[in-house]
């Protein structure tokens, strides 16, 4: 086995949350963290396409901008992308080498464990940007936020906290409060905050936090994206841009772009000199023109049919993606593929798909102990009469084969439930959709 079979082979199922070990692994590095000029993302959804918006923003500006998300659908490259390209396969397995030393040569870490699968990958993810001279890096947390491996930041340009729902409550706290104030935890003392929240009381949870360790605190709540005919208009809080043209039809992905123009405009407002970066209107709408967040309500072709790839993974997530549905496609039936997380609330989730009408496909995951089983999927589905036609498959392949075999001629595919199921499907389906 080499060492970047070696990086793919960790448990990336495994969480041990802390930051001794990622602070011990950083500090043998020399702390590389602390040399770039980082943008903190964190929230319970909408961080990936918000690190995204911000990517593509800063890159249009000509900024040599790193972007570092999770999960990755294809191949483990994907979360560590510097301009065009993600991270190469021996620059991957060098700084892996490189790590995995340092956890077995240094005595530190018989005494607080060895570096997880996340904390390696941050910690390569570091380097790497460092070693590469990049000017900004938008980091999107892993789970959480204070005690997220990404969290060993000490001063960000600005920490970005998306919004706040139930998720993750075994690890992050059984009320929107403590999980609000676990994701605020990335907010550093005499920095700047910026939240997409849209509930008033968890955003004042949030503002107290980043004004109690004397940062400056917006919202987008404060700012506008009004939609006039195929385009936005932004009324922020010092510019206006018109024209606006988001290439993502998701409703929530309006909030995603929203809250990531604010951070480019606070960015401009109060770095323009350290990072060289100056919001400009024809290039920032010429950035948003290049989103691309695969897995994201993504629509695609296969085999002359419609295929929507969405990975919400959670009832908030599933709510929002069922009104882009709804609003996009009022008459169309679906024929739905599903798998979900054990951890996940499956069936507040089932019981807002059902609304949707149609059929559901419950699919198995390749080596994913973390995945519900279908039969039990099944049971609750048929229990409480969410769906009338139920179907269970071993994968994806039986999965879509049914699903062709089942839809009529209207009917749009729908895959959704977790990003792992669309990352079976990309791999699945490798060089045959388009």
């Amino acid at each position: 086995m080499n060492s970047l079979d070696k990086v793919y082979g960790l448990n990336g199922f495994f969480m041990d949350f802390g930051l001794e070990r990622i602070e011990a692994l950083m500090k043998f590095a020399g702390n590389p963290q602390n040399k770039l000029k980082i943008i903190h993302v964190a929230g319970t959804n909408g961080k990936g396409s918000t690190c995204r918006f911000l990517y593509y923003i800063l890159k249009e500006h000509g900024l040599k901008t790193g972007l570092y998300t999770s999960p990755h659908l294809d191949s483990f490259n994907e979360r560590i992308i510097i301009g065009e390209d993600a991270i190469s396969d021996s620059d991957a397995a060098r700084l892996n080498d490189f790590f995995c030393k340092i956890a077995d040569k240094e005595n530190i870490f018989k005494k607080i464990g060895k570096p997880t699968f996340f904390e390696l990958t941050t910690a390569i993810c570091f380097k790497y940007f460092f070693e590469k001279k990049v000017e900004a890096a938008v980091i999107e947390t892993g789970l959480g936020g204070r005690l997220d491996a990404t969290n060993i930041v000490k001063k960000p340009l600005i920490s970005v906290i998306t919004n706040i729902s139930a998720d993750h409550k075994d690890i992050l706290g059984n009320s929107l409060k403590k999980i609000a104030i676990e994701k605020a935890g990335i907010i550093k003392k005499n920095s700047i905050a910026v939240c997409g929240e849209r509930n008033k009381k968890i955003r004042q949870i949030i503002k107290d936090y980043a004004l109690s360790v004397n940062s400056l605190f917006f919202s987008s709540h404060n700012v506008k994206l009004i939609k006039k005919k195929f385009f936005y208009e932004y009324k922020g809080l010092n510019i206006d841009i018109k024209n606006i043209k988001n290439p993502n039809f998701a409703l929530y992905q309006n909030d995603n772009l929203k809250l990531a123009v604010l951070a480019a405009e606070l960015v401009s407002k109060y770095y323009s000199k350290t990072l060289k970066f100056n919001l400009n209107e024809e290039l920032l709408k010429s950035a948003v023109l290049k989103f691309k967040n695969e897995g994201r309500f993504e629509i695609i072709k296969y085999k002359n049919n419609d295929i929507i790839l969405d990975g919400a993974h959670n009832h908030d997530g599933i709510k929002k993606l069922i009104a882009s549905l709804k609003k996009i496609f009022p008459k169309k039936d679906f024929v739905i593929v599903f798998a979900v997380m054990k951890d996940k609330d499956y069936n507040a989730i089932l019981k807002s798909l059902s609304t949707l009408g149609g059929k559901i496909i419950f699919t198995g995951l390749r080596n994913n102990e973390r995945a519900m089983d279908v039969k039990e999927l099944k049971k609750i589905s048929a229990d409480n009469k969410y769906f009338k036609d139920i179907f269970l498959s071993g994968g994806m392949k039986e999965s879509l084969e049914t699903a062709l075999k089942i839809k009529t001629a209207d009917d749009i595919i729908l895959i959704c439930g977790s990003l792992y199921l669309i990352g079976e499907f990309k791999k699945t389906m490798k060089g045959s959709i388009k």
